[in-house]
């Protein structure tokens, strides 16, 4: 219960000081910060907030949607490019051999149409385009979705490179 509520307080602290694109997107899907820190906080596979100086920076969560897939999952503040290295790493280290050993092989992830910073982490993540979706969003937004297939091989070496683009992107 304590590890519960100290991750709602950690994700109410970053929705506080959202990037302002992932304050955009959510108001896209018709979120308020409430709503999206309590998705996020919902029990979840696997889970965990990035810090910055001892501030929450970022959080990662996957929740399941069926027996083989995830919804994947991320907001940060703009200290995002302080963390974008580590969350890189934790994804292709740890998240996927956990969520593998869990019996997961896809996670799905939707975006707003036009967020870069979010479309180029995807895509370094290993994550492929597999279509858009028009008037997705609340105010008639397109959102686009992104699989990443966790049984594909995403080499180590463009793992590193993916993380010092993330860093770069987000800059």
């Amino acid at each position: 219960m304590a590890k519960e509520v100290a991750l709602l307080t950690d994700i109410r602290s970053i929705m506080a000081r959202l990037r302002a694109r992932d304050a955009m997107e959510l108001a896209a899907y018709g979120w308020d910060a409430e709503l999206a820190a309590s998705a996020l906080a919902a029990p979840a596979e696997l889970a965990r907030v990035f810090a910055h100086e001892d501030r929450p920076a970022a959080v990662v969560a996957f929740h399941r949607l069926t027996p083989c897939t995830l919804a994947a999952s991320m907001v940060a503040t703009d200290d995002w490019t302080h963390v974008a290295r580590r969350v890189v790493r934790w994804a292709v280290r740890e998240a996927r051999p956990t969520l593998l050993a869990k019996g997961y092989t896809r996670a799905e992830c939707r975006t707003m149409a036009g967020h870069s910073d979010a479309i180029r982490l995807l895509e370094h993540l290993g994550f492929v385009l597999e279509c858009r979706i028009p008037s997705f969003g609340a105010h008639d937004t397109t959102f686009l979705q992104y699989a990443w297939r966790l049984s594909d091989h995403v080499p180590l070496e463009g793992a590193a490179s993916a993380a010092a683009t993330a860093t770069t992107a987000a800059a």
